[in-house]
């Protein structure tokens, strides 16, 4: 009965870290998206205040709206990892109740034997009729062993009503976290019926000012194509320089560390701002309110509060500072044969060859006095290749 019982125990244990590593994996990413969409609402307040509709305003807004999707997936297997430890702690307590019920059984088939034999007298008669003195002693050992085995009987019984009593309490504790998790899934459901309702009306309205609209996307293009073809000029710049083809193949041995250590960082890297949403991910998008455009993005477009500080994502050298018409100052910093991209920064405080750390403040975000939301444009580059920096920034 004791091996039943270790093994029913570290089948829990095994069960139950399982879940829980699973668990607190998905209550990261639940408060993740919860501070997400608190940020993306805190945003939508200040764009308001300012201009009722705008691209920006609905990029917030659909970030919002992911992210709640992402919560309400969360919830949902969340909801699905409780119903296991549910459907496997009902499983313990019924073979733990099937045990405690053997066990009753077996205590009250000792209580009737020790009650047929309960007197010394009795006993003393059982073990004298032993045929030899060897089968007298072996009786005397079998009255012992039986009154040895009914003690312990008794104090399993005792041992499994109290694990039963802590299996319901656990069962109980599980249903009603289920209950919380249903019912935060229906609120975030009908939130996001909401956010949908009010996106579907912002682009009906942005459908209105096609033309701006029209400007706005030739102007980030404008913006994208002089930003890249810089970058590429700077890097050409660099090479000529060193009198070599390829400005990587003479990087010196520390700045061949610093490249070894930004590409062991992938995916930890810290974002370019302490508190901020991506709003325009990387690659092709359609603009909200102009079906069948699109727009390039070489990199991210993080929104934040007025006046957010920027950073840099690791240590470095500032390669170049300059700057794009309408698209404010960008700053380049070199880290072995990556280069990370900070456009859109105003008061910028480094200048081209200072050293900086990780999390040193280049620049403030420039906030449109239109819109009344930060915003930085932030890449990274691998030689002349364009990566996408949502691989490499910290989830």
């Amino acid at each position: 009965m004791r091996i039943i019982l270790l093994i029913l125990f570290l089948g829990a244990i095994s069960v139950a870290s399982l879940s829980a590593q699973s668990k607190e994996e998905l209550q990261r990413e639940r408060q993740k998206a919860f501070d997400e969409i608190k940020l993306a609402r805190e945003l939508m307040k200040q764009t308001a205040e300012k201009k009722s509709v705008s691209v920006q305003r609905i990029n917030i807004l659909q970030r919002g709206i992911n992210s709640r999707d992402k919560l309400i997936g969360t919830l949902e297997q969340e909801i699905k990892i409780i119903d296991v430890d549910i459907t496997n702690t009902q499983t313990q307590i019924h073979k733990l109740e099937a045990e405690n019920r053997k066990n009753k059984e077996e205590y009250a088939r000792l209580i009737y034997y020790a009650y047929m034999n309960h007197t010394n007298y009795e006993k003393l008669m059982y073990i004298l009729a032993g045929a030899s003195i060897s089968q007298s002693y072996q009786r005397y050992k079998y009255l012992k062993y039986i009154t040895d085995y009914r003690i312990q009987i008794a104090s399993d019984i005792q041992t499994l009503i109290g694990e039963l009593a802590v299996k319901h309490n656990e069962l109980n504790g599980l249903k009603n976290a289920k209950l919380s998790l249903l019912e935060n899934k229906e609120n975030e459901q009908e939130k996001l019926i909401g956010e949908r309702r009010e996106r579907s009306s912002m682009v009906d309205g942005l459908k209105q000012q096609e033309s701006q609209l029209k400007r706005e996307i030739e102007e980030k293009e404008r913006i994208t194509r002089e930003l890249e073809t810089k970058i590429r000029e700077i890097i050409e710049e660099e090479a000529r320089k060193l009198n070599a083809n390829n400005i990587y193949a003479a990087l010196t041995p520390e700045q061949e560390l610093v490249g070894n250590d930004f590409r062991r960082n992938k995916g930890k890297l810290p974002w370019p701002v302490e508190k901020g949403i991506i709003t325009v991910g990387y690659g092709n998008h359609e603009v909200p309110g102009l079906r069948g455009s699109s727009v390039k993005n070489n990199g991210v477009d993080i929104s934040s509060a007025p006046g957010t500080l920027v950073r840099a994502v690791f240590e470095g050298e500032v390669t170049k500072v300059f700057a794009i018409l309408g698209a404010n100052y960008t700053v380049l910093i070199r880290h072995g044969e990556y280069i990370s991209v900070y456009m859109n920064l105003v008061n910028v405080r480094v200048k081209s060859g200072d050293k900086v750390e990780t999390k040193e403040v280049l620049g403030e975000a420039f906030s449109d006095e239109n819109e009344n939301v930060g915003e930085v444009h932030f890449g990274i580059w691998q030689e002349k290749r364009i990566l996408n920096p949502e691989e490499w920034l910290s989830k």
